[in-house]
């Protein structure tokens, strides 16, 4: 019977950490920003003020 070795290759941890950072980080700023630009759309506005009548006078 003949058996073949396979050697498998592994990744190093700090290479996959260092991936994930440099999708990570802009993608977590996009976010932040969005949410940041969403609470704009949720804000309650205050009250209209009814424009003040002219009186003429000088």
């Amino acid at each position: 019977m003949m058996t073949e070795t396979t050697r498998i290759k592994k990744t190093p941890a700090t290479l996959i950490l260092f991936a994930w950072l440099v999708v990570g980080i802009p993608a977590g700023w996009g976010v932040y920003n969005t949410v940041l630009n969403a609470k704009k759309l949720f804000a309650t506005s205050p009250p209209a003020q009814m424009p003040q009548k002219e009186t003429g006078r000088v």
